[in-house]
């Protein structure tokens, strides 16, 4: 679903700017200049993204269950038991990671993100490729000052 991570880095390199919906949900800041009701980052452990904004790790359930799944016996009956025992030993911490990761995995297939790391704005836009939401804020203003909705 999301891609490879060739894919992905290649995404790095040429950032798009995706239109998924035409409302206007955006605000308008006093000076003229939209500002987005929300911002949401899909993005993986291997590649930050600068900016404090909802964040979702796409690979977070992968990652867990390569955990899981470490260092098992063989033998499949041995191997689900051990594993469920690790499942019910998880901490909180990891429980979140993985609960986040499934939130933003079915968020990622609403909005249509098809890759990371992408930034979705008020879930009509997404943007790929761009790691810092500074920048990526204002590749959004001047997109919707060009006649972007």
């Amino acid at each position: 679903m999301i891609g490879n991570i060739h894919s992905i880095r290649f995404a790095l390199l040429l950032p798009v700017v995706v239109l998924f919906f035409t409302g206007n949900t955006a605000q308008a800041a006093p000076n003229g200049v939209s500002y987005p009701r929300l911002i949401e980052v899909f993005t993986t452990a291997d590649v930050p993204v600068a900016g404090e904004f909802p964040r979702y790790e796409l690979d977070g359930i992968r990652r867990i269950e390569v955990q899981l799944s470490a260092g098992l016996p063989a033998d499949s009956g041995q191997s689900k038991r051990i594993v469920l025992q690790r499942l019910q030993q998880l901490d909180d911490s990891a429980r979140t990671r993985m609960q986040r990761a499934a939130i933003g995995l079915a968020k990622a297939v609403q909005y249509g993100v098809d890759r990371t790391p992408a930034i979705v704005f008020d879930a009509q836009v997404v943007m790929y490729g761009v790691t810092d939401i500074h920048a990526a804020l204002h590749r959004y203003q001047q997109w919707r000052e060009g006649g972007g909705r």
